[in-house]
């Protein structure tokens, strides 16, 4: 299914929303014309924030409306038709209601204090044509920031999100958060095209092929790139999302500890693996070594990420007595994909569930084994050797993952 989607970790304004889906392919002599039958000039120029680039959209104005019926008016006898015309009146519709509530009064009596510049009817012309031009399924955004600290209005300071923005906010069950920084980042405008727009708002976005990404630049350099990024792409179904992330081989990094003991017992070392797992070790080897006037001993081995390392050496000291850990930063891994399933396997007229590994590379199976603990469980409770229901398990693993590779 084709998306799009909304990025609004620095805000929205209008003339964010019709930069960023400019950028990311929307029609601009659309967008022009239902920017200037408003009575408005657009401008539209390259910019750079935070050393990403994106498009800037100016709404050019010096006129202002006043009432409701006044702008509905402006709207009606716009280049808007169908669907972008009926976006573009209910976004008006959403701001003149949270005027209303905001200020106590009916909404058809609302005066637009802050918005009422011809150029946020321009901006709420131009997103719904904008969007109108894109090919997209549904629209789906990320959680809103807003900003923080106060925004200066006609009425003073008033603290961010502003009154209005907040009212449309709460009444469409828009979800937000505050900062990044302290300024107004989502206006009025921005909030009534995002509740017009977006068909959900979601915390977790779903896994999405990506096709093209727009950046719309806002008005101010902040200390962080102040832009609304969207994207158009396909959502992977949920089956195949995961298939991909398990079947495609990646990489990543770790560091590797090391250090030499030779006077350290086996019991001692068997406790060692045990701690080091439980603390966060990725892997852990201990190899048979000839140390100096050819005593026997062991090098100790442990794969961690960087955040554990600390951790894990001093584990290794205490109970070892090493005087030092050796640490080998970012040593990169490379990976197969792997998944865990649960198996269904009969012993004795009894079923039994048991977890089982799979490891692929470019979607072929490499490797399927058995969970330890569940098939040393299994035996106890039916008295088989361990051996033969590990093999069971992994016979139905195999299965399970992929009947044409069974191996029988």
């Amino acid at each position: 299914m084709k998306v799009l989607l909304f990025d609004p970790s620095a805000g929205a304004s209008g003339d964010m929303i019709i930069a960023t889906l400019l950028d990311l392919g929307a029609d601009l002599e659309s967008v022009r014309e239902a920017v200037e039958s408003v009575g408005c000039r657009l401008e539209v120029s390259r910019v750079e924030r935070s050393h990403i680039m994106a498009i800037r959209a100016r709404v050019i104005s010096d006129r202002r409306f006043h009432s409701l019926a006044e702008a509905v008016s402006i709207l009606q006898a716009s280049s808007l038709t169908g669907k972008a015309l009926k976006n573009a009146l209910f976004a008006m519709d959403i701001l003149a209601e949270a005027e209303s509530r905001v200020h106590g009064v009916p909404k058809e009596q609302a005066h637009f204090h802050e918005i009422g510049a011809l150029d946020a009817l321009a901006d709420i012309a131009g997103a719904c044509a904008a969007r109108g031009s894109l090919t997209a399924e549904r629209v789906l955004s990320r959680t809103v920031s807003v900003g923080s600290g106060f925004v200066k209005t006609g009425h003073g300071l008033l603290a961010v999100p502003a009154p209005a923005a907040l009212e449309i906010l709460r009444a469409h069950k828009i979800p937000w958060k505050s900062g990044p920084a302290e300024e107004e980042m989502l206006t009025p405008t921005g909030a009534a095209l995002l509740a017009v727009l977006v068909d959900e708002f979601l915390p977790d976005i779903p896994a999405i092929q990506a096709e093209r990404v727009g950046y719309g630049a806002g008005k101010r350099d902040l200390a962080l790139p102040n832009v609304l990024r969207t994207i158009i792409g396909d959502v992977l179904p949920a089956q195949e999302a995961q298939a991909k992330m398990d079947h495609v081989p990646h990489g990543d990094r770790v560091v590797q500890l090391e250090t030499n003991v030779d006077d350290v017992t086996g019991e001692v070392l068997g406790y060692l693996i045990e701690r080091l797992m439980q603390a966060g070790a990725l892997d852990v080897t201990i190899l048979p070594a000839i140390m100096k006037k050819g005593r026997a001993g062991s090098v100790i081995r442990a794969i961690a990420s960087q955040e554990e390392t600390e951790k894990l050496a001093r584990i290794i000291m205490r109970e070892t007595g090493s005087l030092g850990v050796r640490v080998f930063p970012s040593v990169h891994r490379f990976l197969a994909g792997r998944e865990a399933i649960t198996v269904d396997v009969e012993f004795a007229s009894q079923t039994f569930s048991a977890c089982v590994k799979v490891s692929r590379l470019d979607g072929e199976i490499i490797s399927v084994k058995p969970e330890y603990e569940d098939c040393k469980r299994i035996a106890d409770d039916t008295k088989l050797p361990l051996r033969a229901v590990s093999k069971k398990v992994e016979d139905a693993g195999w299965w399970a993952a992929d009947p044409s590779c069974h191996p029988l």
